[in-house]
Order: C-alpha cells, then structure tokens, then sequence
C-alpha cells in the first residue's frame, strides 16, 4: 500500500481525510481487465516522447484507492490530483537493484 499525503485537508460526503490510501494494481488489472500501462513512450521526429493517458489513471484509481475510496476523490485540487497520478505511475516504475560489491 502506498499512502499519499495531500496538500491540505478535504471533506467529501461527510468523510474528511487529509490523504490517499492506494493498493498496488493486479495482474487480473492490469492484463485480463486491459487497463494496461498509464503511460507509454511514443516515438516522434524528435525521439520518443511520454505520454500518460489519464483515463487509464482513472480507472486504475477507481480500482486501487482503498480510504478514502474513489467517491471521494472527486473533490481534489490540481495539484493533489497529480500526486495521485503520479502515485498510480509510480507502481509500474521498475525499482533499481541495489548494487552490489564485486568483492566482499
């Protein structure tokens, strides 16, 4: 789970909450269900370029917020509607291996 601390404190349907719980998305989401990737690089005569495609953040936030949950996050500002984005991105970011000595 991913919990993203927003920029101030909101209340929606008489829920108050001042961040996002997130789970981490599924196999069965991702694939059987064809949300695929939220971004992908395009190619274009001046190299590639990344473009996120915000309805498949969308739906992937109707499917992973855990608390408060997705009727809820209507209400957030810009900037905190982009840390969710950036949250739901973030899952498909392959993590870097920690580096290890040659030698011991």
């Amino acid at each position: 789970m991913e919990s993203v601390k927003l920029s101030k404190s909101y209340t929606e349907n008489g829920i108050t909450f001042d961040s996002v719980e997130l789970r981490e998305p599924t196999y069965k989401e991702i694939f059987r269900s064809g949300l695929g990737r939220p971004n992908d690089w395009q190619p274009t005569q001046h190299g590639p370029m990344l473009v996120r495609y915000p309805e498949v953040v969308d739906a992937y936030l109707e499917r992973i917020c855990v608390n408060p949950g997705y009727e809820h996050i209507g209400c957030l500002n810009a900037v905190d509607s982009l840390k969710l984005e950036e949250a739901v991105v973030g899952f498909f970011r392959e993590l870097p291996s920690p580096k290890t000595s040659q030698t011991d």
